[in-house]
């Protein structure tokens, strides 16, 4: 736990670091709830918001802890993403947390970028994001990690998103591809082809597990 408190830290300086010298804390509003079942306490979340925003980027940490008095989850959370500027298009931001308790350690990231091209690149744009996670069992200190990673490139055309096409897997063997198109041909839906499979370990051979075709209604105007 002090070597994750002390890389968040780092983190957090180089963060600060980057965005220049004009980084002001700010204690955002705390937010906390409790939750009761037949008269009885069963658990709690409060969390801490700090904005360290700077003249380029618009930092947020949060601290967080939620569960019940006898088993608390504790969770950090940094968010970085670049205020908008006349002289560059492509936006980015980048996303780290860890969460902790007596059972698990999981670490989480999350990066993305704007690439913009054409006459007019902030309304015609390629948005390129990764994002990962992982967790540890504290009780089996031997075991392998958990860990899954997800790459996701959607394009947006004059204003409008067109679709998207994400691929992912993890240490479990878990694959898959997801491809979206959203609203074609004026159509106020987007539609969704989703497979999952998984690699036989004993064959070396992946297999299709689960396929769906989702369409989900999309606002095409008020």
């Amino acid at each position: 736990m002090k070597g994750l408190v002390v890389r968040t830290g780092m983190i957090l300086f180089a963060a600060m670091a980057a965005g220049g010298a004009h980084a002001q804390v700010i204690v955002q509003k705390p937010a906390m709830s409790v939750s009761a079942k037949d008269g009885r306490f069963t658990g709690y979340s409060a969390a801490v918001p700090l904005d360290l925003s700077t003249d380029t980027e618009k930092v947020t940490l949060t601290a967080k802890s939620v569960g019940t008095l006898e088993n608390p989850t504790y969770a950090l959370d940094l968010n970085l993403v670049q205020k908008p500027d006349d002289d560059r298009v492509g936006q980015r931001s980048m996303g780290v947390g860890a969460s902790w308790n007596d059972r698990e350690a999981r670490v989480r990231s999350s990066v993305s970028r704007m690439f913009g091209f054409g006459i007019l690149p902030r309304a015609n744009y390629v948005r390129v994001s990764m994002d990962m996670d992982a967790s540890q069992a504290i009780a089996v200190p031997g075991k392998v990690p958990v860990a899954r990673a997800n790459l996701r490139s959607s394009l947006t055309l004059d204003g409008k998103p067109i679709g998207s096409i994400a691929v992912g897997g993890g240490s479990t063997g878990d694959e898959g591809v997801d491809l979206s198109l959203t609203r074609p041909f004026d159509i106020p839906a987007e539609f969704t082809v989703s497979l999952r499979g998984a690699v036989n370990p004993r064959e070396q051979q992946w297999r299709l597990q689960d396929s769906r075709l989702m369409v989900k209604l999309v606002k095409a105007s008020w």
